[in-house]
């Protein structure tokens, strides 16, 4: 009886996109469990089949060979692009964000590749076994296809019920559907597969009705009561909801509605009518407060309130995102670049549109153009009068363009000149970029104090030289500053807030981490990556350190608290700093508060230490709220909720004086 042979070409690409597939998974993860092996294997085999099929049909070889060499070199660069931008950016791109930018990060495309590490090229493995493949090995090319086709098939439909082997609200099957976390999506499912699910995620969003999980409400026990209260008034606000008939904005209304209205506490109005600077300083770090060589750095960082726990997120869209979230209190979303895909949207509970609604002059600068951001449309949508890029202060025929990013000090000359010519209250928000990368590479700042550096620390890599270089023109311009408000006689009436929109990048955080342990010894491992500076500052405060878990999501109702503004602190997915203990939401889903850290990709939670062990019911709640925030921030703004819901956002009056006298014997014992 004469043998049966089957079309086996399929193998020709197979063998390979499962080689890259599982060395990518090893490179990246160091190792995998046995589902995700399997789950990898069934779309490869399924994948692998569909393409050689689209190859027989030309029924030439040399097509069918071209057709697979294609998608080999695909799959290879992909992968090999995916792991440089994790390494440098915390998270794998996504077809959202990076086509909204190709062309603006185009110009930094060989200094991603100099990042490449060594084991990052074995993703062209798969290039080289396909080649190898068809020189060494014949699989049989006639036949009929039947019998692998509907083996293939059956691999596919066998991975479809292991999608859903996650818990919670963190299911596998959840987070694929909603495309919340890349990195999970990754290392369960693998980066080929990523890449599909990436290419369906342009066209095809989460499901138009999210479902909010139920929180478990837990009582704390008695508050201590203070002679103020927070009231606000939902009566409008439940007549809008009640006549909503759109089901995710009734989902948004029922979830902040029923969140806790926090409290005054004994920092809310220390600055009432003070004036306001906002700064976000590009690529801020501990490295950069220094005492001999960012003096005035030093001397903020020391002598105001400063946040130990402070974290800085990477998210997908670093720095305007950061920007966002600083503006709104928002959780950006993880497929697009958030701030240009809401440009234009209004967000009247926005931090400058609550200093905006108590009599602020409000106005922002940046010593760049809109390359990377739609600044002139998204800061008027947060409620700045004004805004003004570099175009508008060359203007200035006084001001020299310089090689590299432009000087921080000159950004805060032309502000001050903003500042002179406002009539009372001003909120001044400045976006530095002198502190840019890269610290490789020859520019003008981050060669100018070069010499001073070398007399201080010879031993420093030049990267860190370059970097110190650029904080020490921001640190003038601070000296300026602080000056200009002396002399005007503001000073003790002005507070300056800094904070960073990333860490520095291409640097060895290891060292950066280990050379600033003198500022925070905490600060190491993955998450001390995130441990950022946030530095509040007003020359006629006593200093202070707070030990709170914070990220720039608690900025808007902490700040909006510290001026005692009027404000909903329900709207804001942030908590105000000093109201309890928070919880600071990583870029991809990890979370981290005074208990320990979870993290989302292996659903294992880290207590910090033997006495903050939790149960597996305190870590489902805490990941149920995460999960909550995540999702309702998207909702949010799918919705536009906060421009059709303007009358809530400007709540008046909310602090009420109370005659209420507390005596000390009334308050719990650990008040007293």
């Amino acid at each position: 009886m004469k043998k049966v042979k089957f079309d086996l070409r399929f193998l020709y690409l197979f063998i390979p996109m499962f080689l890259m597939e599982t060395l990518f998974h090893i490179v990246q993860f160091h190792s995998f469990d046995f589902f995700s092996f399997v789950r990898m294997l069934f779309f490869v085999l399924f994948l692998s089949f569909c393409i050689a099929l689209i190859g027989r049909a030309f029924k030439n070889r040399k097509v069918y060979f071209i057709i697979g060499l294609i998608v080999m070199i695909w799959f290879s660069f992909y992968s090999f692009a995916e792991l440089i931008f994790k390494n440098n950016m915390n998270d794998f791109y996504s077809f959202g964000t990076v086509s909204d930018g190709a062309t603006r990060i185009a110009q930094y495309a060989l200094i991603f590749l100099a990042s490449a590490k060594p084991s990052y090229y074995l993703c062209y493995s798969g290039i080289i076994s396909y080649l190898l493949l068809h020189r060494f090995v014949k699989f049989n090319e006639k036949g009929p296809f039947q019998l692998p086709a509907i083996f293939c098939i059956l691999s596919f439909l066998l991975m479809i019920p292991m999608m859903d082997l996650g818990s919670g609200v963190n299911s596998i099957l959840k987070t694929y559907a909603t495309f919340s976390n890349k990195t999970i999506i990754v290392d369960k499912f693998g980066i080929e597969h990523f890449f599909f699910r990436d290419l369906s995620a342009l066209v095809y969003k989460a499901p138009d009705v999210i479902e909010i999980d139920e929180e478990e409400i837990i009582d704390e026990g008695p508050q201590i009561v203070l002679e103020k209260t927070r009231e606000i008034d939902d009566k409008e606000w439940k007549s809008i909801a009640q006549a909503e008939e759109n089901t995710n904005m009734q989902t948004i209304d029922k979830y902040l509605m029923n969140k806790q209205i926090t409290q005054p506490n004994e920092k809310t109005g220390v600055f009432d009518d003070y004036n306001f600077i906002y700064f976000m300083v590009e690529a801020m770090d501990y490295l950069a407060i220094d005492p001999e060589l960012t003096p005035t750095l030093y001397k903020m960082y020391s002598d105001g309130y400063t946040y130990y726990n402070h974290y800085t997120p990477l998210y997908s869209c670093a720095t305007g995102e950061s920007e966002l979230v600083s503006y709104l209190s928002i959780f950006p979303y993880v497929n697009v670049c958030t701030p240009n895909y809401i440009a234009g949207i209004k967000y009247y509970e926005a931090l400058p549109y609550l200093f905006k609604n108590d009599g602020y002059e409000t106005f922002a600068l940046h010593n760049w153009r809109d390359e990377f951001y739609e600044r002139k449309v998204i800061l008027p949508s947060v409620g700045f009068d004004a805004y003004y890029d570099i175009d508008d202060i060359w203007q200035d025929r006084s001001i020299t363009h310089t090689n590299g990013w432009q000087s921080d000090a000159m950004l805060i000359e032309q502000a001050i000149k903003h500042i002179d010519e406002t009539n009372g209250k001003f909120f001044c928000d400045i976006i530095t970029s002198v502190m840019h990368f890269p610290y490789d590479e020859a520019s003008y700042w981050g060669d100018y104090y070069r010499s001073e550096i070398d007399e201080v620390h010879p031993d420093w890599p030049t990267d860190f030289k370059r970097y110190v270089s650029k904080c020490m023109d921001f640190d003038n311009g601070l000296k300026i500053l602080l000056d200009y408000l002396e002399e005007k006689g503001i000073a003790d009436t002005t507070v300056l807030c800094i904070y960073a929109d990333h860490r520095p990048y291409w640097m060895d955080y290891d060292k950066v981490m280990e050379a600033t342990r003198w500022i925070n010894p905490d600060r190491k491992g993955e998450n001390g990556v995130y441990r950022s500076p946030f530095i509040i500052y007003n020359p006629a405060s006593e200093p202070e350190v707070n030990y709170n878990y914070c990220s720039t999501l608690d900025h808007v109702p902490t700040v909006a608290n510290l001026f005692g503004l009027d404000y909903d602190p329900r709207l804001y997915m942030g908590s105000d700093i000093y109201s309890g203990e928070n919880t600071v939401i990583l870029a991809n889903g990890n979370w981290i508060n005074v208990n320990g850290f979870y993290d989302a990709t292996t659903e294992k939670f880290t207590p910090a230490s033997a006495s903050s062990q939790k149960d597996d019911a305190y870590v489902s709640r805490v990941n149920t709220s995460v999960q909550n925030t995540i999702k309702i921030s998207y909702l949010i703004m799918d919705e536009d909720y906060f421009e059709k819901r303007r009358p809530i956002c400007s709540p008046k009056n909310t602090i009420k004086i109370t005659e209420v006298e507390v005596e000390a014997e009334e308050l719990p014992d650990e008040a007293q």
